[in-house]
């Protein structure tokens, strides 16, 4: 039986890090957060993999790369890395994780359209335990808010074309529905306008505007000077 949030936020905090009778829960957990009947627990998915390193015998590696897709799926967050860092270097050479770390660089370096071609790439691959999960329309809606808010971050207007692509998206209207798609709330609130055959343009923030830098000097001349006398005495 699947653990909900709440019982598995207390058997965190009532469970020792290093009590390996909670990976079954723990477990079952992402199977829930995969599916989306529960809700997506960073806390709970690196308990689970600092089980693994603690007891090898428990370790399995499907949960392994089902952790580490939920946590791609956060993007722009660090959690990838994070898991990452807890995450065998022998097991990060094999698939399907070497390419969850390649679709992971290709985020990060902003190469949007290649990313969405390892993600076919993966979902082909009959034999991996994410091929069904990450070609599913929750997932990609979850990789496309991910990468709209990054454009929000760098852009206060961008090319049409720019961001159907990063989006895998064909037009201005497919992007409008994405927009007004349940959950994506957040994305709505991002994007100012979506204007037919010319730009995206994004609400104004402190990180996609100009920044002015005032120089304010925190030591008066005077004091520099009378240090300055001081020490040639």
């Amino acid at each position: 039986m699947t653990s909900s949030n709440d019982e598995i936020t207390n058997l965190l905090k009532t469970s020792s890090a290093y009590d390996s009778s909670i990976a079954p829960k723990l477990e079952a957990n992402i199977d829930a957060q995969v599916e989306g009947s529960t809700e997506y627990s960073f806390d709970a998915n690196r308990t689970l993999l600092k089980l693994y390193q603690f007891f090898p015998k428990i370790y399995n590696e499907k949960y392994v790369s089902l952790a580490l897709f939920l946590a791609l799926q956060e993007f722009p967050s660090t959690d990838f890395n994070a898991l990452m860092c807890l995450t065998p270097e022998k097991v990060q050479g094999q698939e399907p994780c070497a390419s969850l770390i390649r679709c992971a660089d290709l985020l990060e370096t902003c190469q949007f359209s290649q990313f969405w071609q390892s993600v076919s790439q993966i979902s082909s691959d009959a034999n991996s335990d994410l091929s069904k999960v990450i070609s599913t329309k929750s997932a990609e809606s979850k990789f496309r808010a991910g990468i709209l808010k990054l454009l929000a971050l760098t852009y206060t207007t961008a090319p049409l074309a720019v961001v159907l692509s990063s989006l895998k998206l064909e037009s201005s209207f497919a992007l409008t529905d994405f927009l007004n798609e349940k959950g994506n709330e957040e994305c709505q609130k991002i994007v100012k306008a979506v204007k037919e055959g010319e730009c995206v343009d994004f609400v104004l923030t402190k990180d996609n505007t100009k920044r002015t830098n005032v120089f304010k000097e925190g030591v008066g001349f005077d004091a520099i000077a009378s240090i300055i006398n001081v020490s040639t005495q």
